[in-house]
């Protein structure tokens, strides 16, 4: 049987590399490492080193991060005087462990400190002002209240805090407008304007600009010359705080490149290496111990973890066991994160199922309907996000899901976005029709009456129309390069991997194969036959070299791949390690009938 040619939803981009400087990067370069490198940006030599062996030389000082210097001498003061500071930070990874960096840091110099995080069904995203009062009233003296990864739009709140003699510091790294920021005592922010030089780094996340609060602050306390070398005890613990900031880092999907790969590349060595015990007990919990935990693992085991308790409930123990937590109470925690992220599993996949029905129901999949807006009082609101998601990968549409309360006739909800849609612009446009909204470019939270869902679905869906055309509404897979079979060993394969961590801004490198065949007829695998396993030769009959081809997903196309079926494929590159044995193999993420036979 032939291979069928049916149409594919997928566009393929064989990224082309442009360069002005036809010489080579590095010398000592494997041609393919090159390409892959150019089609990431790098343009020269000096940039090739920074990008192959990041150094944390390459952090920038913290005092050039606006707001930073003041901000890290109000703590200080606070140290000082035996102030109480409350730590105020955002129920997902990129809050929690940014919590935790600040902690630990002002623990170190004995401060009185404790956190707060708010309860995302009750109090919603941010600061509010509720939270604000009761903790104003909580000591006294008043604390000094220090957000993390939020607060940049939190106007109210923070005139309640003025209001009530509260010093509030804003940490955040969400967009912001600079014309209307809240009255707070002292602003942190990449994007903050700075003088003649912005911050190079727009691009950090929550966590590391604590990361950078906390630096500035463990210069100022002890008093280091600005980039002098700090006493041994505060320069470990920065050492081993880069565990959050990468965590944060790349669980919020931030470029890893530039100061950000700096980051997650040491932090990611220190996560097993961590003095944390309740990092520690969450790696025993997540059967890591004795892996080599990288990009993936922060991604998509120890990050869902980390996440699952403030969707499904209260992010605090997260919070406790990142903090206090040690012994038994940190296994308790790290085991109770891994319980919850199941009952996060199952009720994502049931909304998925809800969700997808529901958009070929009403026609959302249509050509005309390029953005997705469903509404439901069903579903839990600490998942939609991760449901839109899916949504968006399935669908290729920018995609929002609200949750109805019909008590309040509110509807709260995520939003998430494909690269042509600046979410953030789009949901501005239409913003006579909600109550609340904030994010950025690929994600958002909003909320609005129900009564205005239908005329916010019209406005959005006839702005993102405007924005983009029906041949947008693909999946388009970039290709770094293409390759040839003899190439596909593990030393090919492990120079590869010399260019992680992975992540946004340096993905994981997608590499073509054109022309090959299948060596035998491809066979179902996996729980119900859902994933495909292929191997595949180059040439004609008796080819001696053959390589083994993993296809997640693609189970059902097996009766389409007979053997000598011959196939382009988009694909990772990955190393096999069974039972001793080292072999390269090939994660398909695409294939089609060759377009050379």
């Amino acid at each position: 049987m032939p291979l069928a040619r049916t149409p594919t939803a997928t566009r393929w981009h064989l990224n082309d590399a442009p360069s002005d400087d036809a010489s080579p990067l590095l010398a000592s370069l494997h041609p393919l490492v090159e390409r892959l490198l150019r089609a990431r940006g790098v343009q020269n030599a000096e940039q090739a080193e920074r990008f192959l062996t990041p150094k944390l030389l390459h952090l920038h000082d913290p005092a050039t991060l606006p707001g930073c210097v003041q901000a890290a001498q109000r703590l200080k003061q606070a140290v000082d005087d035996q102030q109480p500071i409350v730590i105020y930070g955002d129920y997902d990874v990129d809050g929690v462990t940014a919590s935790a960096i600040l902690y630990h840091t002002l623990k170190q110099a004995g401060a009185n400190v404790s956190t707060y995080v708010p309860h995302r069904l009750e109090e919603g995203y941010g600061l509010n002002a509720e939270a604000i009062k009761i903790l104003a009233e909580s000591t006294d003296p008043k604390p000094v209240i220090v957000s993390v990864d939020c607060g940049i739009t939190a106007t109210e709140p923070a005139h309640l805090a003025k209001k009530l003699g509260v010093d509030l510091i804003i940490t955040d790294h969400h967009e912001l407008d600079p014309r209307n920021l809240p009255d707070a005592y002292a602003f942190v922010h990449p994007g903050l304007p700075s003088g003649d030089t912005p911050y190079p780094n727009r691009d950090l996340c929550g966590a590391g600009v604590a990361y950078k609060l906390a630096w500035q602050f463990a210069l100022e306390y002890t008093g280091c010359e600005q980039g002098g070398k700090l006493p041994d005890a505060y320069r470990k613990l920065l050492l081993d705080l880069l565990a959050f900031a990468a965590l944060g880092t790349v669980a919020d999907v931030m470029p890893l490149i530039g100061e950000n790969r700096a980051i997650t590349t040491f932090g990611l060595q220190r996560i097993s290496h961590t003095q944390c015990g309740g990092l520690n007990a969450l790696i025993d919990a997540s059967n890591l111990r004795s892996e080599k935990i990288d990009s993936y693992h922060i991604g998509f085991v120890l990050g869902p973890r980390l996440n699952a308790c403030g969707r499904m409930g209260h992010a605090k123990e997260a919070v406790e066991l990142l903090t206090t937590a040690s012994g038994e109470r940190a296994k308790e925690l790290a085991e109770y994160l891994h319980d919850v992220n199941d009952e996060r599993k199952a009720a994502e996949r049931d909304i998925v199922e809800q969700a997808t029905q529901l958009v070929l129901d009403h026609g959302y999949d249509q050509p005309d309907t390029r953005a997705i807006v469903l509404a439901h009082e069903d579903w839990h609101p600490g998942v939609v996000g991760i449901v839109a998601s899916r949504l968006v990968e399935q669908f290729c549409r920018p995609t929002i899901l609200l949750c109805i309360d019909p008590s309040t006739q509110t509807a709260k909800g995520s939003a998430r976005s494909i690269d042509s849609v600046n979410l953030h612009d789009a949901i501005n446009t239409c913003g006579e029709h909600l109550a609340k909204f904030g994010g950025h470019a690929m994600a958002a939270g909003l909320s609005l009456p129900t009564d205005n869902i239908d005329a916010f679905r019209d406005a959005l869906v006839n702005q993102v129309n405007n924005a983009i055309t029906p041949e947008d509404l693909v999946r388009d897979i970039r290709v770094d390069s293409g390759l040839e079979l003899a190439d596909c060993t593990v030393e090919v394969f492990k120079l590869v991997q010399s260019l992680a961590p992975f992540g946004r801004g340096n993905p994981k490198p997608r590499l073509m194969l054109e022309g090959i065949t299948l060596d035998r007829p491809a066979q179902q695998m996996g729980t119900a036959g859902k994933h495909l396993s292929m191997h595949l030769r180059s040439g004609g009959p008796g080819t001696s070299r053959t390589i083994r081809a993993v296809a997640w997903g693609m189970g059902d196309r097996a009766e389409s791949l007979p053997a000598g079926s011959v196939i382009d494929i988009v694909f990772q590159p990955s190393i096999n390690e069974w039972r001793g044995n080292t072999t390269a193999e090939l994660h398909v993420m695409d294939l089609r009938p060759s377009l050379r036979h």
